[in-house]
């Protein structure tokens, strides 16, 4: 299956540093931090919680300013937001007062689109999604899944060159979030529109993506590069393959290692053994 080569939206981070002051003391978040994403990729960050994934995003979306490094998009230093940019949060992060097509349209209202044009945007990404049934609706007549597609619609209603994605299925239950991943994966495969992916979900890191960056714990840097070896189109089968497998064993090695590293004192790996003592009817009074 041949699928659209895109010309724009190359991210380079290079070199990222991220440090905040909160009640007088300095928080590095991220470290020296190089990411790449070339035109049409799909690339996703994963690690530890607390290890910096979503700070990293904010900078590329220019929410955050970088205190070392720079954020390029095509060659062109990021300094703040911009519709170039689309971002897609957790949140459900949708108008409740603006029906689903309004909320679609919104971005290319503020950028001076005509009503016409809007509207036919609008209903061909939501036919895109499986959601032009629903463009009268409103959100909370929708379930957590249909509102998050409508958000991921939204964002690229602007045609950015790249879609950032910051844990967006990580309110959704199990079921739903697998159907989600499909139609992501369908959605990018049409549009090919570059996307760097946050997620806590090894499964959902390895099947949607093309590379995979691991981080460490706090402050975040870049522990590993890993290209995945699925071909596309992805499909569900390929979750039961053997190099995917293989891979998801590979990265829960590596985020294992910093997830403990993150607990810092609070866990080591004797603390673990402890996990399997033994405490018995008598309760827990007799082994202090």
């Amino acid at each position: 299956m041949d699928m659209p080569v895109a010309s724009q939206g190359r991210v380079d981070v290079r070199d990222l540093h991220i440090r905040f002051h909160t009640k007088g003391q300095e928080v590095e978040a991220v470290r020296a931090a190089n990411v790449h994403v070339r035109p049409g990729e799909f690339v996703s960050l994963i690690g530890p919680s607390g290890c910096g994934k979503s700070t990293l995003l904010n900078a590329v979306a220019g929410f955050i300013e970088p205190s070392d490094g720079q954020v390029l998009l095509d060659g062109q230093r990021v300094t703040g937001p911009g519709s170039d940019r689309g971002v897609v949060f957790q949140q459900y992060s949708l108008f409740p007062w603006m029906t689903v097509r309004a909320n679609v349209e919104f971005g290319l209202r503020m950028k001076g689109v005509s009503a016409s044009e809007r509207q036919a945007q609008a209903r061909t990404l939501l036919g895109l999604a499986g959601l032009l049934s629903f463009e009268n609706h409103y959100p909370d007549q929708l379930s957590g899944g249909m509102k998050q597609r409508v958000g991921i619609v939204r964002a690229l209603a602007t045609s950015p060159q790249v879609l950032l994605m910051d844990e967006p299925f990580g309110a959704l239950d199990s079921q739903t979030r697998v159907v989600m991943q499909e139609i992501l994966t369908n959605m990018w495969q049409r549009l090919r529109i570059s996307v760097l992916f946050i997620t806590h979900d090894i499964e959902e890191a390895v099947f949607l993506s093309d590379r995979i960056y691991v981080m460490t714990a706090r402050p975040g840097r870049i522990k590993a590069e890993l290209d995945v070896p699925l071909p596309r189109p992805r499909t569900p089968a390929m979750t039961s393959a053997p190099e995917f497998a293989a891979m998801v064993r590979q990265i829960k090695g590596l985020i294992r290692e910093e997830s403990i590293a993150a607990m810092g004192g609070e866990l080591s790996e004797g603390g673990l053994a402890g996990l399997c003592t033994e405490v018995g009817p008598q309760g827990v009074g007799h082994l202090v």
